[in-house]
């Protein structure tokens, strides 16, 4: 049987504005198991939505009784023949993962959609997924052969091309197949001209206003007589789940450009940008995708983006991003010189062309428009309603003329995006839905814009859907008539209205349904200062739904990696949160076991900080929500007092080590007992500090951060810290802690932390302006760039406390380092607080200071250990480690491996064959 979650009296979403209360939540582990459920809602007379990445702009993936996701079970590929460049998959593929698999043959499937790394094929079958490649490629429903499908009967079928004597035995068969094929071909028949007379212009590439019958009627047998064969798989491409369930699909393949590059031309207006396009397409571009100004400026404070900024040059109000595809190198260079001297004589005040190599960090900041929108500190969010509409391409200057005095005219402001190309600029207002001017803002909008859509003939859903945001407003579109046929279309496929009731047949009024309808009732006395976010909630509402959190690559979301659930994503996280603090009594529902178990199975990676557009902080949130629901455990008073733990150990180290192996006192402790607990190292750092002479340094002070690990329990890591700055000629003052402010934070202890974080600036009041403050563990060092200033409320130091691999590169700024040469092969693992808020890279750059080093960074995510989590989850920590990092440690056996962690190098000593140091320990080799 499919794996069910109880979500009774629960609200689901997705990208859109929407929630639904939902009944049961269904995920089949295979495709007998997904008929059977489709069966079983059928038979009950149940509403069935189906959901893949669950990213609709449109409220698709929502549904009020039985919702089925395929994300996380149903990711097969089924076959794959490249000669023929075709491959068989589950709805349920990424399409990243997708293009991975065919990557070595040199195919990729064509529509290219800016979530491509969580998008799945089963939702862009179902939107009739387009992406930056619209112009070249065209849409989905291109690049589907054929679909197998469940019909609402419970009936299996394959709709493929087929010979007119095909379709003709289809037409005879005694069942709702048939009645499908008899009842479209009669509808064709009776109003195909109708239908193409009042569909939007044909020139839009991108129209999924209603059903595609005026595709099957302009291109197929027997209307068109030199068209392709009938194929009812055009109608499946953009029904968004509303008149079958798609099992498998047969998609064809292209190939992969041979050579592309990117211009980027730079405006004054993003008026001036799209007056340009129209002309432009006569150099045969692949994509033309305009950024506007507050999509730049998004990307300021999303650490992850920053870099990616490089190309843009001054302060421009527009950027068209132009790709050309092309066989030859040579050709492609000059096409690229025409095409710039064009841009740049029509208005472009700069056109830079963006070297290959780079073409991927353009890309990433047009990708995370959404996110970076969502994820700005405001309650005037950029709200998805009218986004989707496309006009004829040499309309669209005035199309966008005529949407910037609309706004005016309501005193809105707006944000424009998108795919120029084929005359699509995602366009969105900001509003506050909660409140109810929003709401009527909100409504006027959507009427006002259809009015103004139907003026240019065109489609008020271009790639997004019409979903239940557009479903009220199709009819004044194409006409009663016309409307009539997708309403006869939908009761023939689905006479009971049981396939995603509501979305694109409906009438339900935009302003219901909607998420921002809960808000907070009661408001709590927070751990952290959440003034930046202005408030918890909006810190939990940054999450918009997008679901860059359920990408498979990357570090974000470790445990959703591991095991595809929704709950373990940022984005499950964020709605069970956005839910509780919505509660009457919002204390109570945060103890809730679903969202404790949720949080509970967080790493606290941080990757969301930097990896999610919005930057959502669950690693924080996580923090404040056991510091409002902590209860007491041997666990957590462990924690809460592991340095003095560690003290009284350190007194009989070897009894202390020996104790910690008994199962009883894992389990006490909720340990899982094949694990290993960190033993304590034979001399306590302090004691061993005792025994060195005075540091003779007197080039520059440093006072080092000896935190509780490398104080207790690997005492030659900070040894080998203390030494290496002494050799480089530093006076090394060391301050043994004796707590851990990482540690205390993770388990929502923030009033020992703040009393911890307290504690560490008085013993750092003596400072001089010249001195350094250096830490050994990343993750303590990087609260105080994080969440000491949430804690301590303005009480934070003057001073910053350096990483150690960041101290050595200063040093080298400052003086040769006296390294001694090193022929060996380094490879580095960074802990993941340094990937989200420092530089991974410097790890490596101070490395490579050591002459002869091979330095090589492990493209890996994170270890799965992230402190107590590993102890507790051992099968979930160590298939987190299994992705990336174990086996890119495996793979050279004569390699040193450095991780900067404490916890990944004690994942590394349970699941591998290689000691792991810490960059210190390379350094201190260097040296001696």
């Amino acid at each position: 049987m499919p794996s069910q979650k109880n979500t009774a009296a629960k609200l689901v979403t997705d990208a859109s504005v929407f929630e639904f209360p939902l009944t049961k939540w269904l995920s089949p582990k295979s495709l007998p198991e997904l008929v059977h459920a489709c069966r079983q809602a059928f038979s009950s007379n149940q509403s069935m939505t189906m959901r893949a990445g669950g990213t609709s702009l449109g409220g698709q993936a929502i549904g009020s009784e039985v919702l089925i996701d395929v994300s996380k079970h149903l990711t097969q590929i089924l076959d794959y023949r490249p000669e023929r460049k075709e491959i068989v998959v589950e709805p349920g593929v990424i399409q990243d993962d997708l293009n991975a698999f065919v990557k070595a043959d040199g195919l990729r499937f064509a529509p290219d959609t800016s979530t491509s790394n969580r998008a799945m094929i089963g939702g862009m079958i179902g939107n009739n997924s387009c992406g930056s490649y619209s112009i070249f490629y065209g849409t989905t429903r291109e690049h589907v052969k054929s679909v197998e499908v469940i019909l609402s009967d419970g009936t299996e079928t394959v709709f493929e091309d087929l010979p007119l004597e095909e379709l003709a035995h289809k037409q005879t068969l005694d069942n709702l197949e048939g009645e499908i094929y008899r009842g479209v071909v009669s509808m064709l028949e009776d109003h195909g001209d109708a239908i193409l007379e009042n569909f939007p212009d044909a020139s839009i590439k991108r129209r999924n206003t209603g059903y595609a019958l005026d595709e099957l009627y302009r291109h197929h047998q027997p209307f068109n007589p030199q068209g392709k064969p009938f194929n009812l798989t055009p109608l499946i491409c953009g029904s968004e789940g509303t008149l079958a369930v798609v099992k498998s699909a047969r998609l064809g393949l292209v190939e992969a450009p041979k050579y592309r590059q990117l211009i980027c031309a730079h405006y004054h207006s993003v008026q001036e940008a799209l007056q340009v396009v129209p002309e432009f397409l006569q150099f045969h571009p692949a994509a033309i995708e305009l950024i506007d100004r507050p999509t730049l400026e998004g990307t300021l404070d999303n650490k992850a983006l920053q870099s990616n900024r490089f190309w843009i040059q001054d302060d421009p109000a527009a950027v068209l991003v132009v790709e050309l595809f092309d066989d030859s190198h040579e050709s492609l260079i000059a096409r690229l010189r025409i095409c710039q001297a064009w841009l740049a004589d029509k208005g472009a005040y700069a056109a830079p062309v963006i070297d290959a190599d780079d073409s991927d960090k353009v890309w990433s900041i047009r990708k995370a428009g959404l996110g970076l929108l969502m994820g700005k500190v405001t309650r005037q969010k950029a709200v998805a309603v009218i986004e989707d509409a496309s006009v004829p391409v040499n309309k669209l200057p005035d199309y966008y003329r005529d949407v910037e005095l609309m706004m005016a005219d309501l005193g809105v402001s707006c944000i424009y995006y998108g795919h120029a190309s084929v005359g699509l600029i995602h366009i969105r207002p900001e509003l506050d839905l909660a409140t109810e001017k929003g709401k009527q803002l909100f409504q006027e909008i959507a009427v006002r814009n259809a009015k103004l859509v139907k003026t240019y003939r065109g489609a008020i859903s271009g790639e997004h859907g019409d979903g239940r945001i557009r479903a009220p407003y199709i009819k004044e579109q194409v006409g009663e008539t016309v409307y009539q046929c997708l309403v006869d279309l939908k009761h023939l496929f689905d006479p009971n209205n049981l396939l995603n009731p509501g979305v694109i047949i409906g009438d339900m009024p935009i302003t219901q349904n909607l998420r921002a309808d809960r808000q907070p009732q009661q408001q709590l006395l927070t751990g952290f200062d959440w003034s930046k976010d202005l408030s918890l909630m909006d810190a939990v509402e940054k999450c918009n739904g997008a679901a860059a959190c359920r990408k498979s690559t990357g570090t974000m979301c470790p445990s959703y990696q591991a095991t595809r659930e929704e709950n373990y994503s940022t984005r499950g996280r964020s709605n069970l949160l956005r839910f509780a603090l919505t509660e009457p009594n919002p204390t109570e529902a945060l103890s809730n076991q679903e969202l404790q178990d949720a949080l509970e199975m967080c790493l606290g990676c941080k990757a969301c900080h930097s990896e999610c557009p919005a930057n959502v902080d669950m690693a924080r949130l996580k923090a404040e929500v056991l510091y409002q629901t902590g209860k007491a455990s041997l666990s957590r008073f462990a924690l809460k007092h592991y340095g003095r733990l560690m003290q009284l150990g350190s007194l009989l180290p070897s009894f202390y080590n020996r104790i910690q192996r008994f199962g009883w006192l894992k389990r006490s402790m909720n340990v899982d007992i094949r694990r290993q607990l960190p033993k304590l190292s034979s001399m306590e750092l302090g004691r061993w500090y005792k025994t060195l002479n005075p540091s003779q340094g007197n080039k520059q002070r440093i006072w080092l951060l000896c935190d509780v690990y490398s104080r207790y329990q690997e005492a030659e890591v900070g040894q080998a810290a203390i030494l290496t700055l002494q050799k480089l000629g530093c006076d090394v003052q060391p301050i043994f802690l004796d707590a851990s402010p990482r540690a205390l934070i993770s388990q929502g202890l923030l009033d020992e932390a703040r009393q911890a974080l307290t504690k560490i600036q008085r013993q750092l009041a003596q400072i001089s302006e010249n001195d350094w403050v250096v830490g050994i563990e990343p993750s303590e060092v990087l609260v105080w760039r994080d969440e000491a200033p949430a804690l301590l409320k303005g009480a934070t130091p003057a001073w910053q406390i350096l990483l150690f691999e960041e101290a050595i590169l200063k040093l080298g700024e400052k003086m040769e380092l006296p390294f001694h040469s090193l022929t060996e092969k380094v490879k580095v693992h960074t802990h993941c607080h340094q990937k989200s808020l420092a530089k991974e890279a410097d790890v490596a750059k101070a490395l490579q200071l050591i002459p002869g080093l091979e330095v090589e960074r492990i493209a890996s995510g994170c270890c799965g250990m992230s402190g107590e989590f590993g102890y507790r989850h051992y099968d979930v920590s160590k298939k987190i480690a299994e992705q990336g990092l174990l086996p890119a440690v495996e793979m050279q056996d004569d390699a040193l491996i450095v991780a900067t962690g404490t916890s990944c190098r004690h994942q590394l000593d349970d699941f591998s064959t290689k000691q792991s140091l810490h960059s210190a320990q390379v350094f201190l080799k260097a040296l001696s």
